[in-house]
């Protein structure tokens, strides 16, 4: 069961999924760019993974590839077959250099993160992305996550707070 994104008490700890950066990054998500803003203000302490930002931020060039129309629905598939394209990219570098300006904390993907991630993926079935942060999130005690992913809501001991505007 999940909570509206609005409802994280200050002064939490809140572990912060790649779509909510997204969404509020790219003005998708008014309650997005709030909490993230919170986040900024330390009213609620934001932590992320930087694999978590990397992920955002391949969202963010697919996002610019396919804004600028340069692939007929595949914008993956045409970057990888066209590095030049890729050089011409750059709103997406400045989305993710919005995202490294918050005011976050960055944790470590460490080896027992990774080995615990794959208890959590024979507990709950997440796939790797999505069990790593569960994995990171335990090893550092925090509850909190959030996030647009639904597939959170049947973890144990995670409390998920979802935006309520996308």
């Amino acid at each position: 069961m999940s909570t509206s994104l609005d409802a994280v008490p200050n002064g939490s700890d809140v572990l912060i999924d790649a779509n909510i950066f997204i969404y509020g990054i790219t003005n998708q998500s008014p309650q997005c760019r709030n909490f993230l803003t919170r986040c900024s203000n330390e009213q609620v302490f934001g932590i992320t993974l930087f694999e978590v930002v990397n992920n955002a931020t391949h969202a963010f060039m697919l996002a610019e590839a396919k804004a600028k129309k340069l692939s007929m629905g595949k914008p993956r598939e045409y970057l990888a077959k066209n590095p030049n394209e890729v050089r011409k990219l750059t709103s997406y570098w400045a989305n993710t250099e919005r995202v490294l300006a918050l005011n976050l904390i960055f944790l470590p993907c460490e080896e027992e993160i990774l080995i615990g991630a794959q208890r959590v993926r024979l507990q709950s079935g997440l796939l790797t992305n999505d069990s790593v942060i569960v994995s990171t999130m335990r090893e550092y005690g925090i509850s909190k996550i959030a996030t647009n992913d639904a597939l959170f809501d049947s973890v144990l001991g995670v409390s998920v707070f979802r935006p309520d505007d996308v």
